[in-house]
C-alpha cells in the first residue's frame, strides 16, 4: 500500500487525469473513420505510414486490445505495411503511456520513447511491406478501404485544436521537471510551485472553452468516455504499481545489476526479448520498469523494455500468426526485438 501511495503523487495524479481526459476527447471528438480510410492500398505511402504511426496516439490500448482493430483493417483490405505500423505504434505511443513515462522518468526518456515509437513503427511497416508486399497485393486486389469521410471532426478546426492544445499544455506543465524547466518549479507558497498555479489557470481556461463551445451532450460523452478509460485502465495501473513494489522488496538488486545493469548489446537484447514475450497492460510497464531501474537496471535496457513490452506479448504473437500467417508474425516479432535492442543501446550511450 505504501508503494502505491508514494508512487501516485499529486503531480502524477493530475497528469494521469488529464491524460485520460485527452484520450477520452480524442476518442469522442475525432472521427476515426477519417483516419482509418488511409490504411488501404490506394493511399500514397508517405501519407498512409505517417497516419498509421501517429494515429496510435488516439488509442489507449495495450498489445492485446489493439488486435481487434488491426485484424478488422487487415481483413477488410488494409495493406500489411500500414497495418503493422499501427500494430506497433498503438500500444507504444498512446497519449497515456507517453505522458506517464515523462512524468515518472523525465522528459528525456518520454521524448525518446515517443520518437522511437513513431520512427520504428514506420520502419517495421516498410520492412513488412518489403518482405511480403507482393504477396499482400494479391490479397487486397478484390478488397479495399474506401470511405467518403471528409472531415476529421464535426467542430471548426480551431476549436478542436484549442481544446486539445490546452490539455496538452496542462500535461506539459504539470510533468515538467526542474532539470528541463526550472522556472516552472519555483516555490511560491509551501509546496505550491509555479507549475501548479499555471496548471490551475489552464484548467479554468479549459472549463470556459468547453462550456462556450461544446453542447451538454458532447461534454457528457467526453467525460463518460474518459471515465470508461479510467475504470478500465486505472485498476490495472494500481496492480502494476503493486507488482513493482513486490519486485523492489523481493528481487535481489545484484541480479538486476549483473544481467541488465549495463548497456551491452546482450543486456538490451535480453530485456527486448523478455518484454516481447511478457504481457503488459496499458501503463503497467511504467511502474515495473521504474522499480527495475531503482534496483539497478540500466537506462538502455529500460528503454528497450518500454518499447518491446507494450508492443508485443505471447497472446499477440499467437493471434497475429492466425491473422497474418506464422511467417509474418515471426518476422514482426524479430523486427520489434531487434529495433528495441538498438534503441536501448543508443539510449544507454546518450543518457547513461
Amino acid at each position: 500500500m505504501k508503494t502505491v501511495l508514494d508512487y501516485l503523487s499529486v503531480n502524477r495524479l493530475i497528469a494521469l487525469t488529464f491524460a485520460f481526459l485527452m484520450a477520452g476527447g480524442i476518442s469522442t471528438m475525432i472521427n476515426k473513420e477519417f483516419i482509418l480510410k488511409y490504411f488501404g492500398p490506394d493511399t500514397p505511402k508517405r501519407i498512409s505510414y505517417l497516419v498509421a504511426a501517429v494515429s496510435g496516439c488516439i488509442l489507449a490500448v495495450c498489445s492485446c486490445t489493439i488486435l481487434p482493430l488491426v485484424t478488422s483493417l487487415y481483413k477488410r483490405g488494409g495493406s500489411i505495411g500500414p497495418v503493422t505500423t499501427l500494430l506497433f505504434s498503438g500500444p507504444a505511443i498512446n497519449i497515456l503511456a507517453i505522458f506517464y513515462s515523462a512524468a515518472v522518468f523525465g522528459w528525456d526518456i518520454g521524448f525518446l520513447r515517443a520518437l522511437y515509437a513513431i520512427t520504428f513503427s514506420i520502419i517495421i511497416g516498410l520492412a513488412m511491406e518489403l518482405f511480403f508486399g507482393r504477396e499482400d497485393r494479391k490479397r487486397v486486389e478484390s478488397k479495399g478501404i474506401r470511405r467518403s469521410v471528409r472531415s476529421i471532426t464535426s467542430k471548426p478546426w480551431y476549436q478542436t485544436l484549442i481544446f486539445f492544445l490546452i490539455q496538452l499544455l496542462i500535461l506539459l506543465t504539470i510533468t515538467a521537471s526542474p532539470k528541463f524547466a526550472p522556472f516552472l518549479n519555483i516555490p511560491i507558497y509551501g509546496e505550491i510551485l509555479t507549475k501548479h498555479v499555471i496548471t490551475a489557470i489552464l484548467i479554468v481556461v479549459l472549463i470556459i472553452v468547453v462550456k462556450r463551445w461544446y453542447k451538454p451532450e458532447e461534454i457528457k460523452s467526453w467525460l463518460s468516455e474518459s471515465y470508461v478509460l479510467i475504470k478500465m485502465i486505472f485498476p490495472l495501473l494500481i496492480i502494476g504499481v503493486a507488482i513493482a513494489g513486490l519486485i523492489s522488496a523481493f528481487l535481489p538488486p545484484q541480479y538486476i545489476s549483473e544481467y541488465v545493469g549495463g548497456n551491452s548489446i546482450f543486456s538490451n537484447f535480453i530485456t527486448s526479448l523478455l518484454g516481447a514475450l511478457m504481457y503488459f497492460a496499458t501503463l503497467t510497464e511504467v511502474p515495473i520498469v521504474k522499480a527495475l531501474m531503482d534496483l539497478g537496471m540500466g537506462v538502455g535496457p529500460a528503454m528497450a523494455l518500454l518499447l518491446a513490452g507494450p508492443s508485443l506479448s505471447i497472446p499477440t504473437v499467437l493471434t497475429i500468426s492466425r491473422v497474418f500467417g506464422s511467417k509474418k508474425a515471426i518476422t514482426y516479432l524479430a523486427l520489434v526485438v531487434i529495433l528495441s535492442t538498438f534503441a536501448g543501446y543508443i539510449t544507454g550511450i546518450i543518457l547513461q
